[in-house]
């Protein structure tokens, strides 16, 4: 029950920006006794800085350990802030910088002794207090406090120290001017001896040998690949089921003859047209009689029945025929 008690969680929220909540961080630092261990990205608040310097001063073994991200030693202003803080607190004050340059050392917040954290989006900055829009919370809780402390311990295992990491960074600019300039060396020879060919070429020879050929290096051949092992033979298919035949399909019922019409009823025959003249009986001889005859059945190309009255014609001609001998009989012996 005791144990509980002691490791009751107990949390304060701070917003900012805000000069009140920042003497709030202030006077949390206060309660450090042992240590001090500040994980934060940024770190240039002199307010801060100052109370931790006095904290050192006024307690000789008070340890404080920082760690932050190495592109802070790159900015003058920030640098200025790490070294005062190693140079006033010698022997007590330790700076760690991470040794990636793709990386960032992302992490805010802080360890005191065994029983506080803080932590949240603040960087220790002046404008983290004064414009931007931060958080923070100040939190009492033992096995909270043990979990940030492990990965304290973790990180300051893996980076370096702030000089040490200085000194590598400068080496590092140093071999990065050397081969810069051994390249523009190499391009400025090359730059060089293309003018010098230029300048002694043939004006007549557009094409002239070099005279010292540049032999490049032979490669050394390379080995013979072991040769590959040969693929197993594929397994033949097998033989594809044949398919079934299609049923034959039934044959159409014939179709039904078409009733046949009916024969059209004769038409009936025309009427004859009545005979427009009469036939006037005239003594005409026999053949002309004929030939007239002929020329009444041509003209008119109607089909009229006439039988009867042709008959009846003809014997009227015949007895006029007679009369007319008897005539001209008389005639030829009044003539004598």
């Amino acid at each position: 029950m005791e144990e509980e008690k002691s490791d009751q969680v107990t949390i304060e929220p701070l917003f900012f920006p805000s000069k009140e909540n920042e003497q709030k961080l202030i006077q949390f630092l206060s309660q450090a006794k042992s240590y001090i261990r500040i994980c934060v990205y940024t770190f240039t608040n002199k307010n801060i800085v100052g109370k931790m310097l006095q904290m050192m001063k006024e307690n000789p073994n008070l340890k404080i350990q920082v760690i932050t991200d190495d592109a802070q030693t790159k900015i003058p202003s920030q640098k200025a802030i790490l070294d005062q803080i190693l140079e006033e607190g010698k022997g007590q004050a330790e700076i760690k910088l991470d040794n990636s340059t793709v990386s960032l050392m992302h992490n805010k917040y802080l360890v005191i002794d065994t029983d506080y954290i803080a932590t949240g989006s603040f960087n220790w900055t002046k404008s983290a207090v004064t414009t931007n829009k931060e958080n923070l919370l100040l939190i009492k809780s033992k096995k909270l406090v043990q979990q940030f402390d492990e990965n304290f311990q973790q990180l300051w295992k893996d980076f370096q120290f702030m000089n040490d990491r200085i000194l590598q960074q400068q080496q590092e600019e140093i071999d990065k001017a050397e081969r810069q300039k051994l390249k523009a060396e190499k391009l400025a020879e090359q730059v060089a001896k293309k003018a010098e060919q230029e300048a002694n070429a043939d004006p007549n020879n557009p094409n002239p040998t070099p005279t010292e050929p540049q032999t490049k290096p032979k490669k050394a051949p390379k080995e013979p690949k072991p040769p590959k092992e040969p693929k197993p033979p594929k397994e033949p298919k097998p033989p594809k089921e044949p398919k079934p035949p299609k049923e034959p399909k039934p044959p159409k019922p014939p179709k039904e003859p078409k009733a046949t019409k009916p024969p059209k009823e004769p038409k009936p025959p025309k009427e004859p047209k009545p005979i427009k003249q009469k036939i006037r009986k005239v003594a005409q001889p026999k053949k002309q009689r004929e030939s007239k005859q002929d020329e009444d059945f041509s003209d008119d190309g109607e089909e009229v029945d006439v039988q009867n009255d042709v008959e009846d014609e003809d014997d009227d001609f015949a007895e006029e025929e007679d009369s007319m001998e008897d005539f001209l009989a008389e005639d030829d012996s009044e003539c004598d």
